[in-house]
C-alpha cells in the first residue's frame, strides 16, 4: 500500500511583505508553514524551524549569515531570497560545504527575470558585434528599499559585462563628467511603491531597443522561492536560481 506524499514543511525566516507573499503562495501548493520568524528576528533556531524540510529566508542582510549558520547545524536546506549579502558570500559557501546542505540563492526570484538574463546573454552577444550600440542599466524601486542598484541590477549588469567585450566595469549613479566608453552605467530611482522596474537599453545613432522587466506584485518573487523549496530539499551544495530553472527546463513537461 503506497505511503501518501508528505507536504513541504517550510520555516519563514523573515515574516515581512515577501514572508508572507511565500507563505500564501506556499499554503496554495498544498504545503505547510512550521514556523513564522520576525524578519530581524536574532535567531532562527527553534522548534518549530527543526520541524520544517527547508528554510526560506526574507529577512535583513545582516542576520544572513547567523541565520544560514544555525540553520547549517540543524541540517536544513535554504533558500535566501534577502539581498545585499554578497560580500559574506565566501563564508556562506564555506559553511553550506562543511555542513553538507543545500542553499539555492538570487538577487531575484521571478521566473520572468531569469527569463530576462537568458535574453540578455543572446542580446549582449549580438550587440558585442557593434559598436556603435552603447547599453545601460536602469532599476526603480519602492522608497524604502534598502540596497541601491538592487541586486538584481547587478546581475544584469554582469550578464552583459560577460557578454559586452568593450564594456569592462559598472559606474553605478551618475558620472562625474564625460563617462568612459568601458564604463556600464548602473542607475537607480528610490520612489513610491514601485515593486521594480529593470530596463536595458542598447541605444545608437539609427535607433534604441529596450529590454525591460516590470514586476506588477510580489507574486513572482514568491513563487520562484517556493519552486525553489521543493528543488533544493535533496540537494547539497551552492546553487542560484538560475541553476534551479536551467534543471527544471531539462525536465520533460
Amino acid at each position: 500500500m503506497n505511503q501518501p506524499i508528505q507536504p513541504l514543511r517550510i520555516a519563514l525566516v523573515g515574516y515581512g511583505k515577501m514572508g508572507r507573499e511565500v507563505e500564501r503562495i506556499a499554503l496554495d501548493r498544498g504545503m505547510e508553514i512550521t514556523a513564522r520568524i520576525d524578519i530581524d528576528s536574532p535567531s532562527a533556531s527553534t522548534d518549530e524551524v527543526r520541524k520544517a524540510d527547508v528554510a526560506v529566508h526574507f529577512a535583513i542582510p545582516a542576520t544572513v549569515q547567523m541565520h544560514v549558520e544555525e540553520l547549517a547545524r540543524l541540517r536544513k536546506p535554504i533558500v535566501v531570497g534577502t539581498t545585499g549579502w554578497t560580500k559574506q558570500a565566501q563564508a556562506i559557501q564555506s559553511i553550506v560545504e562543511s555542513e553538507g546542505i543545500g542553499l539555492v540563492y538570487a538577487s531575484n526570484f521571478s521566473v520572468g527575470v531569469n527569463i530576462m538574463y537568458r535574453l540578455l546573454r543572446e542580446a549582449g552577444s549580438l550587440f558585442d558585434r557593434f559598436a556603435e550600440y552603447d547599453v545601460s542599466v536602469h532599476e526603480v524601486h519602492h522608497k524604502d528599499k534598502l540596497d541601491a542598484p538592487s541586486g538584481t541590477a547587478l546581475s544584469i549588469a554582469d550578464v552583459l559585462l560577460n557578454t559586452i567585450k568593450r564594456k569592462r566595469g559598472v559606474l553605478s549613479g551618475s558620472p562625474e563628467g564625460k563617462i568612459r566608453p568601458e564604463e556600464l552605467q548602473v542607475t537607480s530611482g528610490r520612489y513610491g511603491a514601485v515593486v521594480g522596474i529593470h530596463r536595458v537599453t542598447f541605444d545608437s545613432m539609427a535607433d534604441s531597443i529596450e529590454i525591460v522587466h516590470t514586476a506588477k506584485n510580489r507574486t513572482g518573487f514568491a513563487l520562484g522561492a517556493v519552486v525553489a523549496a521543493e528543488w533544493v530539499k535533496d540537494k547539497k551544495g551552492m546553487f542560484t536560481f538560475e541553476d534551479v530553472l536551467a534543471d527544471l527546463f531539462k525536465q520533460p513537461r
